[in-house]
């Protein structure tokens, strides 16, 4: 799947063009992309942006993200996506809503645009579906306007999915999202406590990105094409070091055939908390409950129907 950074350079073919910012990509989004898709005889392709619009617009408010773009753009692929269009926000936030509109129709092929109800464009985000709707008409540009996407009831979105992930249930932002919340990067030389514990993790970077609350997690860890049953461990370890405030994440994947993964590039999706990070009277207190931690782990995935979760650093 390419991606795109100008308008100008996108090839001159005929494209089904779905516009939003699509953090998360949650069941609303999909539905929006499956629209999207739906034009057979067009190239399916997603016109996003290079920063979150309230991130530049209102920085001092703007919640941290639930996808990094590299993140986001590998679940494109997954849904079938032929192409994305990504956008300096920074250069079309200021243009009028129709000369933004004009603009995609002037160098794109544009046959049908797929948009969310609640999605708002242009200077001072006055561009709405209403106004792309009667644009279609005079331009002879399909647009399809998605209603919200419920579940059992309840609008799905990218903030009721924060809400959740800051909460620490991830089973039930799991069951809102195409793909769980993930942690991705390339695995980092750790102190190596771990190993001293006969209990050796992999540990990431915290990321720029919404985080869940400090805890145990039982996780699916995918590199090289293969998925593994793991356990996530966010905090500062409190048992080892009292006095640290560095945040680490660490994961210990059930398996002993993986050696050595030192800057290996990993993801790492979340499936349900398990409990709080306790500071441990001994280490020995710390070891017996991470030995629950497994069987509790190992219990979950037996049963429960894990699905096949993408490699996200897989060409």
């Amino acid at each position: 799947m390419k991606i795109f950074k100008s308008l100008e350079s996108v090839p001159k073919e005929d494209i089904s063009l779905a516009v939003g910012t699509f953090d998360g990509v949650h069941l609303g989004h999909a539905e929006i992309i499956r629209q999207c898709r739906s034009e057979s005889s067009c190239r399916s392709a997603i016109l996003t942006f290079d920063i979150h619009p309230r991130k530049f617009l209102y920085p001092e408010f703007a919640p941290k993200s639930l996808t990094l773009p590299f993140e986001k753009y590998a679940f494109f692929k997954t849904l079938g996506v032929d192409f994305v269009i990504e956008l300096p926000f920074a250069e079309y936030c200021s243009m009028d809503p129709l000369k933004f509109l004009d603009t995609l129709k002037q160098n794109l092929n544009l046959k049908q645009i797929t948009i969310g109800f609640n999605f708002f464009f242009g200077k001072n985000q006055k561009g709405n579906s209403e106004l792309a709707f009667w644009w279609g008409r005079s331009a002879g540009v399909k647009i399809n306007v998605v209603q919200p996407f419920l579940k059992n009831g309840t609008r799905v979105s990218s903030t009721a999915i924060r809400e959740l992930i800051l909460s620490g249930h991830m089973k039930n932002a799991a069951s809102l999202l195409v793909y769980p919340f993930l942690i991705s990067g390339t695995v980092k030389r750790g102190k190596q406590i771990g190993r001293t514990l006969n209990f050796p993790t992999l540990n990431l970077e915290t990321p720029d990105k919404i985080m869940p609350p400090d805890g145990v997690y039982i996780t699916q860890t995918v590199f090289d094409g293969k998925q593994f049953t793991s356990l996530t461990n966010i905090g500062t370890n409190p048992t080892i070091d009292a006095e640290s405030k560095q945040k680490i994440i660490e994961t210990w994947i059930d398996s002993e055939e993986i050696g050595e993964l030192y800057d290996k590039q990993i993801s790492v999706y979340f499936l349900k908390k398990i409990r709080d990070e306790i500071r441990f009277s001994s280490k020995e207190k710390l070891v017996e409950t991470i030995c629950r931690d497994k069987e509790i782990c190992r219990d979950f995935m037996r049963s429960n129907k894990i699905e096949e979760l993408p490699d996200i650093f897989k060409d």
